[in-house]
């Protein structure tokens, strides 16, 4: 597979935290890299803030997975986090490249994975970046304290506004950083995922399927952004000559009886 995570998510604006420890021969020394202005300055920056891909962009990458014979699964966001904590679905805010990536969608060009709704916790407008602190920590979603109650409104909402945004059932689900919970999976399926994909191990023995990272290149579009489309031309070679499919693909050979993990490896 090929995945590329956090499309239309706010976080690339809100989540902002710097170097904290500098390399000293053997040693790590502390640095006040999250203080004040500090954390905005590359090379200390970590994280954001960096903008989304313009629909431009998003032809240009369709047009290399064409010539490259090669597909990707892009995790979304469902909805942008404004500064002061409303939402806007991702179709509302980025009209082109919705547009765009919907004709990826109908070309067999993409296939459009759940990312989150907000991709990090809203309550006390927690995402928003801090004076002498980095924020990293309440850029994820479904934290083991977030009430299943809330868990569940934003898995259907992320739902309906993907599917009805990019023509089609979401059966993949992202979860933003890594971090899920046995009761999120659970939600998930209810509301028609059938698999899951990020940093675990890839399974079939679980609520749901899960297609590790282990099973190809999988970045972020920061990466492409920062890098630019060459990046992406190079990761497209790498892969050149292989089969490339779909994590849902994958994730349909894994749940079949006889599909094993190490198949996907």
């Amino acid at each position: 597979m090929i995945r590329m995570d956090d499309v239309g998510a706010a976080s690339k604006r809100h989540e902002i935290y710097g170097l904290t420890r500098l390399a000293l021969g053997p040693f790590r020394v502390p640095f006040p890299g999250n203080w004040l202005w500090l954390k905005y300055l590359p090379p200390i920056k970590r994280w954001g803030p960096y903008r989304e891909l313009s629909s431009t962009e998003w032809y240009a990458i369709l047009e290399m997975l064409a010539e490259a014979g090669a597909r990707m699964t892009i995790a979304v966001t469902a909805a942008w986090v404004e500064d002061d904590g409303t939402l806007t679905p991702f179709p509302r805010k980025f009209p082109e490249a919705t547009r765009a990536i919907r004709k990826g969608v109908d070309a067999g060009l993409l296939e459009v994975a759940n990312h989150g709704l907000t991709h990090c916790l809203l309550t006390g407008r927690a995402f928003r970046p801090r004076v002498f602190t980095g924020n990293r920590p309440y850029h994820r979603e479904f934290y083991d304290f977030v009430p299943a109650a809330t868990q569940e409104a934003n898995i259907e909402r992320a739902q309906v506004i993907l599917s009805d945004a990019f023509g089609g059932p979401i059966v993949t689900l992202v979860p933003p950083g890594n971090l899920l919970q046995p009761v999120t999976a659970e939600i998930a399926r209810r509301h028609g995922v059938r698999y899951l994909s990020y940093g675990a191990p890839t399974s079939r023995d679980g609520i749901l399927p899960v297609v590790g990272n282990e099973c190809g290149v999988v970045f972020h579009d920061r990466d492409v952004v920062l890098a630019g489309l060459g990046w992406l031309r190079a990761r497209l070679a790498e892969v050149r000559g292989r089969e490339v499919r779909f994590v849902r693909e994958l994730g349909d050979g894994l749940a079949r009886p006889s599909g094993t993990a190490a198949e996907f490896s």
